[in-house]
């Protein structure tokens, strides 16, 4: 079997220092601080993101873009062993935002070049009507290289990134464990409607159990 691809050596090794510090750290409020002081030194790595995206350019295996995740613009970098935390780059061109939705896990996120656009919602419902949601936009935030924002599990973390100016925004994230759900949640907040997002891979499972108890019909 093929090895996977490996990430740049200079990644590599902050990744390394990084799962060997937060094994020795307990409570995800804690592992939130720890990254919340290294993420902006990082996100300064200039030589590391260039390098990233000349492999992007040049179809390189390292970041393997087939890897289908829950967002489309989303590139998995590194994957803790023990799954404790995630990193992911994400590319925004002019205007484009993601959909609003929730997150599994808590999150640290900041532009490593590029203007990021932040808009945050409060969930006013209870969550007792399936498929509704009414939502309370917050004022939008913009963040400049190096400054990053928290997110938070659930109805704490709702909210949708993106590029609010022209040219290409890097958006790099840091993603800590996430609770026992399959899904998260997207949103729509002009018709307060709300649906369940499941990766592809557990998609295409549900979708052949479906199918499989229609052919057996």
């Amino acid at each position: 079997m093929p090895r996977p691809p490996r990430p740049p050596e200079a990644l590599l090794d902050i990744c390394n220092r990084w799962s060997e510090s937060v094994e020795g750290i307990s409570g995800d409020a804690a592992r939130m601080e720890f990254f919340q002081s290294e993420l902006p030194v990082f996100l300064r790595k200039q030589l590391i993101f260039e390098k990233l995206l000349k492999n992007i350019k040049a179809g390189r295996p390292y970041p393997d873009l087939r890897q289908a995740q829950m967002i489309d613009d989303e590139i998995l970098l590194y994957l803790n062993p023990k799954r404790l935390f995630s990193l992911r780059m994400f590319l925004y061109g002019p205007g484009e935002y993601t959909p609003i939705h929730d997150h599994s896990s808590w999150g640290v996120s900041g532009p490593a070049a590029g203007e990021l656009g932040v808009i945050r919602y409060a969930r006013e419902d209870d969550g007792s009507v399936e498929g509704y949601a009414q939502l309370m936009q917050a004022a939008p935030a913009y963040l400049k290289p190096a400054e990053i924002e928290l997110t938070r599990p659930l109805n704490e973390g709702i909210h949708q990134t993106g590029n609010p100016v022209d040219g290409t925004t890097i958006m790099i994230s840091v993603y800590g464990s996430p609770i026992r759900r399959l899904y998260i949640n997207r949103f729509d907040y002009k018709t307060s409607k709300v649906e369940k997002l499941y990766p592809p891979r557990i998609k295409k499972k549900m979708l052949a159990i479906e199918a499989l108890k229609q052919l057996n019909k």
